[in-house]
């Protein structure tokens, strides 16, 4: 196996904003960004989640049917591309009309990830 190279996570100069970036707790490896919450209202197996509308320096494992609180829908769980922890999963397919919003978006569970602020 080859090695693995790791995007990282920049803020912008002009940002007034704090941006907070989410890391994968095993490795500190970056996953995403405050900027890209879409919702803090979520929870998963180990806790509150956040739905992200973007990740990086993840891999899918196989995609399987999960009855939620909210529907039944075709996911895949994510794991850090580095060490394989496991940090929250992908929606690719809702079978409720309501929560197509939620297609091709993903839940990061805070118990499963580190902060870094930047201000």
């Amino acid at each position: 196996m080859g090695i693995r190279y790791s995007s990282y996570l920049t803020t912008s100069i002009d940002t007034t904003t704090p941006v907070t970036t989410y890391t994968c707790r095993g490795c500190r490896t970056h996953l995403s960004s405050s900027e890209m919450i879409l919702s803090k209202g979520y929870r998963g197996s180990t806790g509150l989640a956040y739905l992200m509308d973007r990740v990086i320096n993840v891999k899918l494992a196989n995609k399987q049917y999960k009855d939620m609180l909210s529907g039944k829908y075709l996911v895949s769980d994510i794991k850090c591309h580095q060490c394989d922890h496991l940090v929250g999963w992908k929606y690719h397919t809702s079978m409720e009309t309501s929560q197509k919003y939620k297609e091709g978006k993903y839940v990061l569970e805070l118990n499963t990830v580190d902060t870094i602020h930047d201000w």
